[in-house]
């Protein structure tokens, strides 16, 4: 059986302590499975909501050696606790899609809160807990369906739905290991690996389209020599080592290499 904690704290040298598999200095192995990553939840809006240079989701996953299994943790940025994502200050329709492009490329098991596949609105608790329109009998929208999910609603739905298809069809970012190549102020470029590929996974948070060029020479994809898009509306090509990424204004893209 899986158990999940939940420890409210950004700080992972916090939450880790409350993992099991290891007893901490008090002797005690708390026997959770795993935990919620709050320390990736309180990064994600921050970086997007809050201005926070995107090298802070970096500096997380750099903890990741306190935890037993950091392949296990739950990577999220909504829950039942908090303001919806859709509702936050700073909010748009493509921070919500980056929130996803990121918490469902990273390491370990995301977590998705219902309601925001289609954007639902909501404040602080309860309000972040409406009913998901549709499902009972004189509802007047039925969010559950093509055909009565507005336009925006859609482009989220179909958004999260192709990302969700690509991490079922590629190992790699289901549970491959993650390895950073580059991050700055509005970037962040990481690596997703298996034993059967390698993918590159490139975030732009800034208002404008950027060109990122990356060393790969000493990194686990210095062998690459070629590169193809997998999701998204970037390009990346390789010349003597160097990853060249272009990419829109705050998208994901993702990459393979081989």
């Amino acid at each position: 059986m899986t158990t999940v904690g939940e420890v409210f704290h950004p700080d992972p040298s916090v939450t880790s302590f409350f993992v099991g598999g290891a007893k901490r200095y008090d002797g005690i192995d708390s026997g959770l499975s795993t935990v919620f990553d709050f320390p990736i939840f309180f990064a994600l809006r921050d970086v997007l909501l809050r201005g926070a240079p995107a090298g802070r989701i970096a500096d997380v996953l750099r903890h990741d050696a306190l935890y037993v299994h950091p392949e296990m943790l739950m990577p999220f940025f909504a829950n039942h606790d908090v303001p919806r994502f859709a509702s936050a200050e700073g909010s748009s329709t493509a921070k919500l899609k980056l929130a996803f492009g990121l918490a469902l490329t990273l390491r370990g098991i995301p977590e998705i809160y219902y309601g925001d596949e289609i954007g639902m609105p909501g404040g602080g608790d309860p309000d972040n807990r409406r009913d998901f329109p549709g499902g009972w009998i004189g509802d007047a929208n039925d969010a559950f369906t093509h055909s009565s999910r507005t336009h925006e609603q859609q482009e989220i739905f179909s958004y999260v739905k192709s990302l969700l298809r690509l991490r079922r069809e590629h190992a790699a970012l289901r549970g491959g290991q993650l390895w950073h190549l580059a991050s700055d102020e509005t970037s962040y470029v990481f690596i997703r690996e298996s034993e059967e590929e390698r993918i590159v996974v490139a975030f732009n948070n800034a208002g404008q389209p950027r060109e990122l060029h990356i060393s790969l020479g000493d990194s686990q994809a210095q062998e690459t020599s070629q590169a193809g898009v997998l999701f998204g509306e970037g390009n990346a090509e390789l010349l003597n080592r160097e990853l060249r990424i272009t990419m829109p204004a705050q998208t994901i893209a993702i990459f393979s290499l081989n």
